[in-house]
């Protein structure tokens, strides 16, 4: 990478014409063969190799061979292009492997200044050690018409923001043409939008965008940790107001095409972000490393669509809502009919992932048949089972209907989960899972009085880990039933929790899930207010439920996304 000084971020102890080569840069520059030159070759000629060996490359298309593919066609993607970890550029283009695209748009950071406005593209094709790429010039044309902030440019010849790309594109997607599109990183948001109105025409069905931008730069990896977390949460929310509020190179080394990507395929697809990978330099080697570079892959899908991690060291896992298997569910799931549609149904919603839920009410051996209606118990041996049946792996036990039967009841329902072996959350206690500690919290509490306003400073301290390395999620009951929004009480909860370190607050008690999750505090934290029911004896309209997709990376960040749920209790009922 080139150091620089951007425009929205003040120096950081170098002058701003100061522009220094950082090592990885350095040895991916000394690679490249001593004719890539950089003004344009004659005629309609294409842009010569820019690597003289096609080893790294082959290499990472060997290892990243047999990747499973998305659940559904991306639409566009996000790889690095630093060659310090090729396989995550190859495994992010195998991403789209299986579709072919009419073109490939590959948007990237003008690394070395080259550019008089704010965007470049070029019409010519390219040759690279593993075939050739053919160019776009009809796309390329149509974009210098449509806006004046485009110029034609010779840079593409030896910038690596594109030419580390290019040899996985013609050896995965040989013969399609590709446009690339370089742009300035003094640009600015109203200049992002301009060029998101020009490729517009160009950017719908049949085009493939790949954004190649590489992430955290110049910051320790316990700092760069924190930027990535950032930026995974705004991906996650789709905060495009957030995300031009970011800071280069800090967050990532082009916030144009970051914005110009994202806000494409929002407005043009419907697609958001499934992140795959996530990684920092730092992972290469026992050294210290004081300037670091981060790296993030990304297919954008359909909603509830699925493409899974791409390192093996990234586990996932599904927190849901409300689990409650009382009152009218022991006497309906005896039909075993009436099970294998329940089951059938959460397993095609969770793939079988290590599911997390709220378990409301206690567990008993036997059930009274005089129990009022408020007060939740379930047959302690049915949620045992129903646990295993659904790879069901903890317990939160924070929430109103906890102490519905006094000490008793709280009693009887942790020997049955001791006894099961079922690791479960009290009030303020965590769970540490491979890659995440899960925190459990309750606002409310029905044995209590009062019955709200349960969480105090004392308690929302248990949220700070000694660990820090380690993300925490904070799994909290809160909120007012069938409401899906935050009210005052849990918009000032968010931020306490967001001041005590968590990644991210996963809700549940509303009974009815919340449209999308919402990023605060610059990213800080991801805040999804309401899962609503996994299992409850309420039907819709007025209940719904969501699951929460967690990918725990090595590096200590997390990628969180909201994913369907089926209305399982009337499937239950075969509705």
């Amino acid at each position: 990478m080139v150091r620089h000084r951007f425009e929205n971020q003040p120096a950081r102890g170098w002058p701003s014409a100061l522009r220094v080569i950082t090592t990885a840069t350095a040895l991916i520059l000394a690679s490249a063969p001593a004719h890539a030159q950089d003004g344009c070759p004659p005629g309609d000629t294409p842009f010569a190799p820019f690597y003289a060996d096609p080893a790294r490359f082959t290499r990472a298309l060997a290892a990243t061979e047999g990747q499973p593919a998305p659940s559904a066609p991306p639409t566009g993607l996000i790889v690095p292009h630093h060659l310090e970890i090729p396989e995550l550029i190859a495994g992010g283009i195998r991403l789209s492997e299986a579709t072919r695209p009419d073109r490939i748009v590959v948007l990237f950071p003008d690394h070395f200044f080259k550019l008089r406005r704010p965007f470049a593209t070029t019409g010519r094709g390219f040759d690279t050690v593993l075939g050739p790429v053919p160019g776009d010039p009809a796309g390329a044309a149509a974009l210098r018409a449509a806006s004046p902030l485009m110029e034609d440019s010779c840079l593409f010849a030896r910038d690596h923001g594109l030419r580390a790309v290019l040899p996985f594109i013609a050896a995965l997607h040989p013969g399609v043409p590709v446009l690339p599109v370089a742009v300035a990183i003094s640009s600015t948001r109203p200049q992002w939008e301009d060029l998101a109105t020009a490729m517009t025409p160009l950017a719908g069905p049949g085009t493939l965008m790949v954004q190649a931008t590489d992430f955290s730069h110049y910051l320790p990896l316990h700092e760069a940790r924190q930027r990535d977390q950032q930026v995974l949460n705004l991906l996650a929310a789709g905060d495009l107001d957030a995300i031009a509020g970011l800071r280069q190179p800090d967050h990532v080394d082009s916030l144009g095409a970051m914005y110009v990507t994202l806000a494409l395929q929002q407005r043009l697809h419907g697609a958001a972000p499934v992140v795959v990978a996530n990684r920092n330099l730092q992972e290469l080697t026992p050294r210290f490393v004081a300037e670091t570079t981060s790296y993030i892959t990304a297919a954008f899908l359909p909603p509830g669509a699925v493409a899974d991690p791409i390192q093996p060291d990234s586990p996932v896992y599904m927190l849901g809502g409300d689990l409650f298997l009382g009152r009218s569910l022991p006497r309906l799931l005896a039909d075993e009919l009436a099970a294998d549609r329940v089951a059938q149904a959460a397993l095609a919603a969770t793939r079988g992932r290590p599911l997390v839920l709220n378990l409301e009410g206690v567990l008993l051996p036997d059930l009274p048949g005089n129990l009022p209606h408020l007060v939740l118990a379930s047959p302690a041996q049915m949620v045992l089972d129903w646990a295993r049946r659904l790879n069901v792996v903890a317990f939160g036990l924070a929430n109103n209907h906890t102490n519905d039967i006094g000490l008793s009841g709280v009693a009887e329902t942790l020997a049955a989960l001791r006894a099961g072996g079922m690791a479960h959350m009290a009030q303020g206690a965590a769970l540490d899972l491979p890659g995440v500690t899960l925190v459990a919290l309750s606002d409310l509490d029905g044995a209590a009085d009062p019955p709200f306003d349960r969480l105090g400073p004392g308690m929302l301290d248990r949220l700070v880990r000694p660990d820090a390395a380690v993300p925490v999620v904070a799994f909290v009951h809160w909120g007012r039933e069938y409401v899906t929004e935050p009210g005052p009480r849990e918009v000032w909860l968010a931020d306490q929790m967001r001041r005590r370190g968590v990644a991210a607050v996963v809700g549940a008690h509303p009974h009815a899930a919340s449209a999308a999750p919402v990023a605060i505090g610059g990213g800080d934290t991801l805040v999804f207010h309401s899962t609503g029911n996994f299992l409850f004896d309420q039907l819709p309209p007025e209940s719904s439920g969501a699951l929460v997709e967690l990918r725990a990376f090595a590096q200590g960040t997390v990628f969180l996304r909201q994913m369907p749920l089926p209305h399982l209790f009337a499937a239950a009922r075969g509705r």
